[in-house]
């Protein structure tokens, strides 16, 4: 039977993406799912639960209320509560129960909207997808409801294009947002740090952050920037999103090791003033004897960067399924499926990725790269930081 895993684990659900993104930004988000269900959702896949607060709630669906399709209790429920803690926004997304049975989500979302004036929408999940999925369109969502169009300096689009230049290979303060970056890819404040001091020490701006270390106001200024860093698969849909109705370019890829680090820079240099999308990681990969598991963009960027500092060929297998499809080389795989990706590591002889992956690369040299939406906790603290530093993992 293809897509099933009898020994290696699964990666975190589109409802955890979904909590995972929204998390920062002040709103309400509510699962619709059976009572108990919260710490799923939470505390397995959410390590900020720990140190900082969000209303993340469930609806507490029963099996009556499944049966009969009890949306009024639902809706009644949601009212009472965005009246008590009055968020900045009511997000709403489905467990499988309520996607099998073909629950309204959006149209509850209208009715509590004009109920309580709170901005609300849905989130579109089933339970069934990857941390990705759900992500991508809690982002997306956001983004559409709350961006100032306005008061952005992309709405004169020519007069964007003119603002920046460069000099001496330097930046007039290109405005930057990194899209993409949740805990789930990236477990540590370390790691938004690194981001940022890298961004600041190139001589840009960070203009705002999807969504680590955030706030409503930064999605409010998301069309204030001049371009966009997507760092992991996450991102993408959003950034192509503010290309196409802002003119917002992006560069795609994380700035792992030195030499990468350095081609990162360059591409959002380049990519601001000429208004061209640039994949970091294109032209930077040759097919190797070592193998890198995991979500594409950040080991795509991995693969570049041994390569760039350190001589090392190697080949992604992208193993959530869900990833950026358009980065991988001829000689990468995408696969979820756990038989074929065992067969497909029979060909290396070195492996990065997961700890949990170990049990199906017996004989091979097994290099741990903790990743949060697969292992959860478990190996957090282990998680070494490879943004603009030298790369020591191998």
């Amino acid at each position: 039977m293809n897509q099933t895993a009898r020994i290696i684990s699964i990666y975190a659900a589109d409802t955890s993406g979904v909590c995972s993104a929204l998390y920062e930004f002040g709103g309400m988000t509510v699962i619709h799912d059976a009572s108990g269900c919260n710490s799923t959702y939470t505390t397995h896949d959410e390590p900020r639960w720990y140190d900082k607060k969000s209303m993340m709630f469930i609806s507490g669906l029963t099996e009556k209320d499944a049966v009969m399709g009890n949306d009024d209790k639902f809706i009644n429920d949601l009212i009472i509560a965005a009246n008590e803690l009055n968020p900045k926004f009511i997000a709403l997304c489905a467990s499988p129960l309520p996607a099998m049975i073909g629950t309204d989500l959006e149209a509850i979302a209208y009715a509590v909207e004009n109920e309580t004036c709170i901005p609300s929408f849905s989130v579109k999940t089933n339970g069934m997808n990857s941390y990705i999925y759900g992500i991508q369109n809690a982002f997306l969502e956001l983004a559409k409801r709350f961006i100032n169009a306005k008061s952005s300096s992309n709405s004169n689009i020519k007069s964007n294009i003119e603002s920046t230049v460069i000099f001496d290979n330097k930046t007039s303060k290109i405005k930057v947002n990194i899209l993409g970056m949740t805990p789930l890819d990236f477990p540590k404040k370390e790691y938004f740090d690194s981001l940022k001091s890298f961004i600041e020490d190139s001589g840009m701006i960070l203009n705002a952050c999807m969504g680590m270390e955030t706030s409503l106001c930064e999605v409010e200024n998301l069309a204030d920037a001049n371009v966009n860093l997507i760092v992991s698969s996450s991102g993408k849909p959003l950034g192509e999103y503010l290309y196409d109705k802002y003119i917002i370019p992006y560069v795609k890829g994380v700035p792992y090791g030195i030499g990468f680090a350095e081609k990162i820079k360059k591409s959002l240099i380049l990519s601001a003033n000429k208004k061209t999308c640039i994949d970091a990681t294109k032209d930077l990969r040759e097919k190797g004897r070592v193998a890198i598991l995991g979500e594409s963009v950040l080991s795509a960027s991995l693969a570049s960067a041994l390569l760039l500092d350190k001589g090392i060929k190697a080949d992604v297998l992208e193993t959530v399924g869900e990833g950026d499809f358009e980065i991988l080389k001829d000689f990468d795989i995408s696969c979820d499926d756990e038989k074929i990706l065992e067969d497909a590591l029979k060909n290396y002889d070195t492996i990065i990725g997961d700890p949990l992956f170990k049990p199906i690369c017996k004989g091979k040299n097994f290099i741990e790269l903790p990743h949060e939406a697969f292992s959860g906790r478990c190996f957090t603290k282990n998680s070494p930081n490879l943004i603009n530093t030298n790369i020591s993992i191998i």
